[in-house]
């Protein structure tokens, strides 16, 4: 694979814009964003009520990550082998949940590259140890740590708790390996640390950029938000896999591939947040506290389909069809893509059909435009 950027050749999003149609907007509609929505507001409620917490519990994860990590180097056990897998779950689903805010001190770091690159290329990790001297602030490394790394370290290393454990005790490489995992799980705490303490600086200027030109922050984090649907959920985490635009499955890219009960689980609390994102909804409430959003700014633009739907609860809808059908899925994504790959070209095809929504639709509502680079090879 190619990485998360794999993704295929650049399109530039005239093309892309070609391949959809706009769903037909009201005849007194001219595209121009209401006045009377506050976005001010509604950034205000994405940095306090979404933003800020979720980054909080990133760092959080991570420090019990690391603490677990440092326990299981020092005393290789089943028990504590047992307590630093469950700490990487709990800190890998929460990443699900922050992914997607790649805008602001997270852009600017290329966080996602260094907490989410899949699938690990395990000749360099191999490498890594073997030598003992890396830098994983290179580029060269990004495939080599991280979730994906951290993952097979863990999981994929030995097919049993005994040989793993070996693994970090009288193997040869023991002493190396054990200080890599160690380094991979600081560098990913580093990193989101990092991007949570700018946030307390950034905040200011993300909720006082209200325009909506290219450099706002509602273009910003529209831009993130759409880009992470189309390109890290529904090509990255389904389509790659399912081989949608080769024609042949390829369960090897799956996130989480060392961990195939997990698959599912991040896919679903991925789709879950996105869906959350877009309504408004607070950090952790689930149904809870819903505030100004991109539903609710879209509403009151009042854009609509050719059925005089509001454009802003049908894509509410079309995600939530698209979270049923993921939720439905029995089993792994890698085999699921193996043994029922009809079904996942159509979990694919549920989810894409959001992607004209977003990408079109809303973003032609809110005036602004799509900035980053089509792929498409997904």
């Amino acid at each position: 694979m190619k990485k998360n950027w794999l993704f295929g050749s650049a399109l530039t999003v005239l093309a892309a814009s070609l391949l959809f149609v706009a769903c037909k907007k009201d005849d007194d509609d001219d595209n121009t964003p209401s006045d009377n929505f506050d976005r001010k507001a509604m950034l205000t409620n994405y940095a306090d009520k979404y933003i800020g917490p979720a980054y909080a519990e990133m760092v959080s994860h991570l420090n019990h990550l690391q603490v677990k990590t440092t326990q299981f180097a020092s005393f290789p056990s089943e028990a504590s082998l047992d307590e630093v897998r469950t700490s990487f779950r709990n800190a890998y689903k929460t990443w699900q949940k922050v992914d997607m805010l790649e805008f602001g001190p997270a852009e600017e770091v290329s966080l996602r590259m260094y907490i989410n690159t899949y699938p690990v290329t395990v000749s360099k990790v191999s490498a890594n140890i073997s030598s003992g001297s890396y830098d994983l602030e290179q580029f060269a490394h990004k495939d080599a740590q991280g979730f994906a790394a951290v993952d097979y370290l863990l999981n994929g290393i030995a097919s049993t708790n005994a040989a793993v454990i070996e693994l970090y005790t009288t193997d040869a490489q023991a002493t190396n390996r054990k200080k890599y995992l160690q380094d991979v799980v600081a560098k990913m705490h580093s990193k989101v640390q990092s991007v949570n303490s700018s946030w307390a600086t950034y905040e200011t200027t993300f909720v006082n950029s209200t325009g909506t030109d290219a450099s706002s922050s509602t273009s910003k984090m529209v831009n993130a938000f759409v880009l992470y649907y189309e390109r890290y959920l529904r090509a990255g985490k389904i389509g790659l896999p399912a081989g949608v635009m080769t024609g042949v499955a390829k369960p090897e890219l799956s996130e989480a591939f060392y961990s195939p009960d997990l698959q599912k689980e991040l896919a679903v609390t991925s789709l879950t947040s996105v869906l959350n994102f877009y309504e408004g909804k607070s950090y952790g409430t689930g149904s809870g506290t819903v505030g100004p959003s991109m539903k609710s700014y879209l509403a009151a633009i009042g854009t609509k389909d050719d059925n005089g739907k509001l454009m802003a609860d049908l894509i509410s809808e079309e995600l939530q069809q698209a979270l049923t059908a993921m939720q439905n899925v029995n089993g792994s994504i890698a085999g699921n893509v193996t043994s029922n790959r009809p079904a996942m070209l159509q979990l694919y095809d549920e989810l894409q059909q959001v992607v004209p929504l977003l990408k079109v639709d809303m973003v032609s509502a809110f005036g602004i435009s799509i900035t980053y680079v089509d792929n498409d090879g997904d």
